[in-house]
């Protein structure tokens, strides 16, 4: 058995160490604790697209559509969508009777300002780039104009990446820092406790979606059992595995292979696999030598075995995929991937020469996470073999992420790429499009996501994208390595929870 059906199995042994839940009566009541990495920077939704926030966020409030298991956008807040002929004109019937946490009824006028202020100060407003107004027509219907058709406009609304989420009018109106944190969802808001926690409470008005009658994703039958959850902000992996073996936290948000091999065999524990969670990629910037030239870029990706990377730096929950979709997305195809994961150092070392390296230092950027760096020491110890010196330069994430996304300072940078492929080829896309990520516009990829965005035929639109998956390999754009996953633990009391892109916390109960 080779290391990635081991893996594999792995997941499917650990999956079925989860009791099934039917089995268990519901029980409404009783205090959760969640314990997650990292403290939120914000819980204004719209402004931070960091993971922490979202873990808390998508709790608190909703957006008009919403992300379904396998990424698929779906009413959430709306009723439904009409598109107009042309394509250009969105309008959308809103749910009637949904109320705020403040117990006012939502309206169109909500729905306006939300999305009028995500326009000017929201993380991804460049994705409402296209919208030409946006008006209330009734008290339960707000019209969308377009400039152009842009067929990822209900993408864009169900995005949990910095959601659009839906304010009311009153608070949408409020300078950034200053908003109260209401929203609709099915829990609401408590305190926050800087270095400690947040906690929320049921919100006992809610009224979940009547179109559903299951969970399913970020959309779904969201009911709550749960008098409050607590999301505690616990960075040291130690510290989170003790709290929950001391009955202090009912569920955490990560554990590594280890840890997960020990609590699996004792029944007051349950593990989740989630794979996949995220991509492993590495950026190549294209704005300075010797990244800049591609014979370079391919010799680089020659030299790579992507198993002994995935196999070294996430061990226990890895997939060899080349693919920049998830294999259950739509579009997902594994078309011009034919090189993928074929080293060939003889190869490599005849692309080196070709493009005039002279063996100076390159820089690979990473944080301080493990996988990381363990990234980082395999790709330099391989790329040593072909004459190839790399100086590793570890930083923590924030000053990872304000150097990788800037011209300078950097070659390589390894880090993970999780949300954009589980929301779908157009927002894959437009992380790349304008090169915002490897510093270097790219015609034909700006080309390839126009193209996309103004599509309405969904064979279309596949093909649109394979040419894009197409490019990024024939152009060493970025390396795409693997999948990784992720173990989730939780108290065996805790009942119903199903793995996902965030600990979602509604349709779970407590066993007394």
């Amino acid at each position: 058995m080779n290391r990635k059906s081991f893996s594999l199995a792995v997941v499917a042994a650990a999956a079925i160490l989860v009791p099934l839940t039917h089995l268990h009566a519901q029980t409404r009541g009783g205090n959760a604790v969640v314990a997650i990495t990292q403290a939120p920077p914000t819980l204004d939704a719209q402004i931070t697209t960091i993971q922490s926030a979202r873990h808390i966020n998508l709790h608190i409030y909703e957006t008009l559509y919403a992300r379904d298991e396998n990424g698929k956008a779906v009413p959430d807040l709306a009723e439904s969508a009409a598109v107009s002929p042309d394509g250009k004109t969105y309008t959308l019937t809103l749910r009637k009777g949904v109320k705020f946490h403040n117990g006012k009824v939502m309206t169109s006028a909500d729905v306006v300002a939300s999305l009028e202020r995500y326009r000017k100060i929201g993380a991804n407003a460049n994705l409402l780039a296209e919208v030409e107004s946006i008006a209330a027509k009734s008290p339960n219907e707000v019209v969308i104009k377009l400039k152009k058709v842009q067929s990822t406009l209900l993408d864009t609304l169900s995005s949990s990446t910095a959601p659009l989420a839906i304010y009311p009018a009153e608070e949408a109106v409020k300078e950034q820092g200053k908003l109260a944190y209401i929203g609709t969802g099915p829990f609401k808001f408590v305190e926050l406790v800087p270095d400690s926690h947040v906690k929320l409470e049921r919100f006992k008005d809610y009224a979940p979606n009547p179109s559903y009658t299951k969970r399913d994703g970020f959309a779904g039958k969201k009911e709550v059992y749960l008098d409050t959850v607590t999301f505690r902000f616990m960075p040291e992996a130690g510290a989170r595995v003790a709290a929950l073996q001391a009955g202090e936290v009912q569920l955490v948000e990560t554990v590594d292979g280890p840890t997960k091999k020990r609590l699996e065999t004792n029944k007051a524990y349950k593990v989740y696999p989630l794979l996949p969670f995220s991509f492993q990629i590495i950026k190549l910037n294209h704005a300075v030598a010797p990244t800049d030239n591609l014979a370079f870029r391919q010799a680089v990706v020659a030299a790579l075995d992507m198993e002994e990377i995935m196999a070294i730096a996430y061990p226990d929950i890895y997939q060899l995929d080349g693919g920049w979709l998830y294999p259950k997305g739509v579009g997902y195809s594994t078309g011009g991937l034919q090189g993928y994961n074929k080293p060939d150092l003889k190869k490599a070392k005849d692309l080196v020469t070709k493009s005039g390296y002279k063996g100076e230092k390159i820089t690979f950027l990473v944080d301080n996470l493990r996988a990381n760096t363990d990234t980082a020491t395999v790709v330099q110890q391989r790329l040593a073999q072909i004459g190839v010196n790399v100086d590793i330069k570890v930083t923590d994430w924030p000053t990872a992420v304000k150097t990788g996304w800037s011209p300078q300072g950097w070659n390589l940078f390894a880090h993970g790429f999780g949300i954009q492929p589980f929301e779908g080829a157009g927002t894959v896309m437009s992380a790349w499009a304008g090169g915002q990520l490897h510093q270097k516009p790219d015609a034909t990829i700006d080309r390839l996501y126009a193209s996309y965005s103004n599509e309405l035929d969904q064979g279309k639109k596949n093909a649109l994208f394979a040419s894009f998956q197409q490019h990024m390999v024939e152009d060493v754009t970025a390396i795409k390595v693997g999948n990784y996953g992720l173990f989730q633990v939780s108290s065996a009391k805790l009942q119903n929870f199903e793995p996902y892109r965030i600990p979602r916390m509604w349709g779970v109960w407590l066993d007394k």
